[in-house]
């Protein structure tokens, strides 16, 4: 059974019509930093296109349009080796930087949409009618034919910098580094980079039903690769009372239970086994 309120609107007739004004003196722009209903009254909580600037509350300039990318198409490499073409159908610049290769030569690369641009031909002036984007791909051989492979970004706005004459880009989902050479590209993930340092987490694996226990924790992750390097210790065994060498498939407990993002990675796994004298 329902109960009665004694909830009441207010009698907004009851209140006066006169305009009510508020002065403010000394008016020091927005204020975002508290909430809004402890904001002074010399404060704004919200202002369009004002900025505060040399003592003085100043219009701020509207957004001029430079250029605009258009659509594109691209080629991406799957998994299983099969090639995707795909369009650039949403070409919103998300980011813009210059850079000094391993060359010592100047270069400007743009992210539009979901691939990597080349600029070519902004001079001194810095004019944006002038220049070109020449996609950043690797030619890849697909079955007989030559394809331009391009790395797919997300398009959302990425941030990048730079060092050792390499560009690393973080583009949401991967963390990619950009080499630069005579005017030639290698855009690819940190993990897959051969100059990405791949530690060598524990040391003296033994095999499972060792006596021996060597194991020992050694380098950290990496946590820009997803590789790691175990050293295992095999050897000789007695039979029959006689040290001999045989060829056998041990058992040994990795660090690690996860495999490879991909099965063909399976075989790059990177294992060392050093040996022992002896193992009971």
């Amino acid at each position: 059974m329902s109960s009665r309120t004694h909830f009441q609107h207010y009698d907004l007739s009851k209140w006066s019509k006169k305009l009510r004004t508020l002065n403010v003196s000394k008016f020091l722009g927005v204020d975002f930093n508290p909430a809004q209903l402890q904001v002074a009254d010399n404060h704004a909580v919200d202002m369009e296109n004002i900025l505060y600037k040399d003592k003085v509350n100043q219009k701020r300039f509207g957004w001029e349009q430079m250029y605009k990318a258009s659509q594109d198409h691209y080629f991406v490499l799957n998994d299983d080796g099969t090639v995707t073409e795909k369009v650039n159908s949403d070409p919103k610049i998300n980011g813009c930087w210059f850079f000094v290769g391993m060359d010592g030569l100047r270069y400007r690369v743009m992210h539009v949409g979901n691939i990597l641009y080349w600029v070519r031909g902004i001079g001194k002036n810095r004019s944006f009618l002038d220049f070109t984007l020449t996609k950043i791909v690797k030619t890849v051989t697909v079955g007989e034919v030559e394809k331009d492979i391009s790395v797919e970004l997300q398009n959302m706005k990425t941030t990048a910098f730079y060092g050792y004459g390499r560009l690393f880009i973080f583009s949401g989902t991967k963390m990619l580094v950009l080499k630069a050479q005579n005017y030639s590209f290698e855009l690819k993930e940190v993990e897959d980079d051969e100059e990405t340092y791949i530690p060598v987490t524990t040391i003296g694996i033994t095999e499972a039903d060792s006596a021996v226990n060597e194991q020992q924790i050694l380098d950290d992750v990496n946590l820009m690769t997803q590789w790691r390097r175990n050293k295992l210790v095999s050897g000789t065994y007695v039979d029959d009372g006689v040290s001999i060498k045989k060829t056998r498939f041990p058992d040994y407990q990795l660090d690690t239970s996860v495999l490879p993002k991909k099965s063909t990675d399976i075989n790059n796994i990177n294992i060392k086994i050093s040996y022992l004298k002896e193992i009971a």
